[in-house]
């Protein structure tokens, strides 16, 4: 028996996800209700629990900070990124924060399922596009670690779009369905590939040299 617990703060994908699953006679589902708070998850055991699927956005706080805290408390229990958005935007950075990959809420039963099973044995499907990106990213960073390269990605790009417009780290965050750290990250990349200190010299330099409009 697979015991799962579904965080996702829609009544109707908590309990639709709950309904799917248990079909398989394998799997019990549990889902765990509002509020979502970091002073919440520290006070639910989660030891009981094989895997968690982890909505992205939970109103006021984002799915990868909760899983954070998560993982570093229950290393047992496998948390998986489930989400409505481009699964591969987030399996990078769901990984490294110990989660065991992304997968999409319009996927059939049988492939989350699949992908449950996997994670439970320590293993992460990816697709096979996915990984050749990732391999060529990995050749491609290799070759330019050795020059230093200040081309902004598409990514960066528009975050400094948002920046320019006034946008607090968190409205961006939420704006482009990141975590505030993923986007306190790029902004140290992007000062970092523009030589500068500031936002507004950021967004300076990035336009005055045609980077963003």
């Amino acid at each position: 028996m697979i015991h799962i617990l579904v965080v996702d703060d829609h009544p109707a994908v908590r309990e639709g996800t709950k309904a799917i699953l248990e079909t398989d006679s394998e799997i019990k589902v549990d889902c765990l209700n509002p509020p979502y708070t970091i002073e919440t998850v520290k006070n639910v055991d989660f030891l009981p629990y094989d895997v968690i699927l982890m909505d992205l956005n939970l109103g006021d706080i984002n799915g990868m900070e909760l899983s954070k805290e998560i993982v570093k408390h229950t290393a047992s229990c496998k948390v998986i990124l489930y989400t409505g958005y481009e699964v591969e935007d987030y399996i990078e950075e769901a990984v490294l924060i110990g989660m065991h990959g992304a997968i999409s809420k319009t996927e059939p039963k049988e492939k989350i399922l699949a992908y449950i099973r996997h994670a439970v044995e320590d293993e992460i499907v990816v697709s096979y596009k996915y990984f050749k990106e990732l391999l060529l990213h990995q050749k491609t960073k290799a070759i330019d670690s050795q020059v230093e390269n200040g081309t902004l990605t598409d990514r960066e790009k528009a975050i400094l779009q948002e920046v320019e417009k006034g946008f607090t780290n968190q409205e961006i965050a939420d704006s482009l369905h990141l975590s505030k750290r993923s986007i306190e990250y790029s902004l140290t990349s992007i000062y970092n590939k523009l030589q500068v200190g500031t936002r507004t010299e950021a967004v300076l330099i990035a336009k005055s040299e045609g980077i963003i409009e």
